[in-house]
């Protein structure tokens, strides 16, 4: 197992974790459609994250010769845990922010961004190949990514990452959970793209400087 394919392992184990916790108050409590809306999440939550994410990962051919993350990928993790940590919660027992008279269309939102996103790193894996890694990191022979799913936007990892954050307070209807992905989680990755670039500038000078010029951060023609 590669160091990558245990950064999956251990996101999993606790979003496990929190997923076992709600099974297990949710079997007793929520209606039978509300349980089977978690349930439907939580497998696919598992499938993606947990398998295809994992066996996507390429091995690098090279070491890692700089690393510039500044603690952005563990800022990341954690506001995410405690907004997915809210949101289960909050779904099953609290609904301090559940809005009932959304439901169920809010699930199936909910569901088609998840969906979403995971087309969207499934295509930015694929692109990005034996270069992705989850910290701000260059290897010895890097080489600019600029076609696939970088050809419009430079960062279409962290498109797909901002759909996931979002589909699941939405899945579970939890409008504080939204909340603190707004004004944790996305800071935290906006905070990221700007590393990465500034990193990214300093290693590939000019050609990155032209690549950021004719391509969008997140949205194409849009920012």
């Amino acid at each position: 197992m590669n160091s990558r394919q245990r950064n999956v392992l251990i996101r999993m184990i606790v979003a496990l974790g929190v997923f076992a916790y709600v099974g297990y108050l949710g079997w007793h409590q929520l209606p039978r459609l509300d349980f089977y809306v978690v349930t439907i999440f939580f497998v696919l939550y598992v499938l993606w994250s947990g398998v295809a994410e994992a066996f996507l990962y390429q091995d690098p051919e090279t070491y890692v010769i700089e690393d510039a993350d500044q603690r952005s990928y563990i800022y990341l993790q954690l506001t995410f845990l405690v907004a997915l940590f809210y949101s289960a919660i909050d779904f099953v027992e609290w609904h301090y922010t559940r809005l009932s008279v959304l439901e169920p269309g809010v699930f199936l939102l909910g569901l088609l961004l998840f969906l979403l996103s995971c087309y969207i790193r499934w295509r930015a894996f694929k692109s990005i190949g034996k270069y992705f890694n989850p910290r701000v990191a260059v290897y010895e022979d890097h080489q600019l990514i600029t076609d696939g799913a970088y050809s419009k936007i430079r960062h279409p990892l962290y498109l797909g990452t901002l759909f996931s954050f979002l589909s699941i307070p939405i899945i579970l209807n939890s409008w504080g959970g939204l909340l603190i992905i707004l004004v944790t989680t996305i800071p935290s990755l906006l905070y990221r793209i700007k590393i990465e670039e500034e990193f990214m500038l300093k290693h590939f000078k000019e050609p990155y400087r032209e690549y950021m010029t004719r391509t969008s951060r997140l949205f194409p023609g849009i920012w």
